[in-house]
């Protein structure tokens, strides 16, 4: 899954590895891991909705990720994305 989105003007790609579920922001300075694959907690939580903060060149980015309550891996997940508080991106996919 792939969420373009403009940071200042700078692109920003949210990808996330249905398999793996590795999640990362990506600019053309690098990535920046919301989700390491290697991590436990990227397989395992009892959590409904998840948030993650990062900066990126000045400004603060919010991703949200909210999963179904039955069988989750199985279905669709939403993404929304919130660049300074405003909402700029939605998405959902696996």
């Amino acid at each position: 899954m792939e969420i373009r989105f403009f940071v200042s003007g700078t692109p920003v790609t949210l990808t996330r590895d249905w398999l793996l579920g590795g999640m990362k922001l990506v600019t053309a300075r690098g990535s920046i891991w919301l989700q390491h694959p290697l991590n436990p907690f990227t397989h395992f939580s009892f959590s409904l909705t998840k948030s993650w903060k990062k900066e990126i060149d000045g400004h603060t980015v919010v991703v949200e990720k909210s999963r179904p309550m039955l069988a989750a891996g199985l279905r669709q997940q939403s993404y929304m994305v919130y660049v300074n508080g405003e909402l700029v991106a939605t998405s959902t996919g696996y």
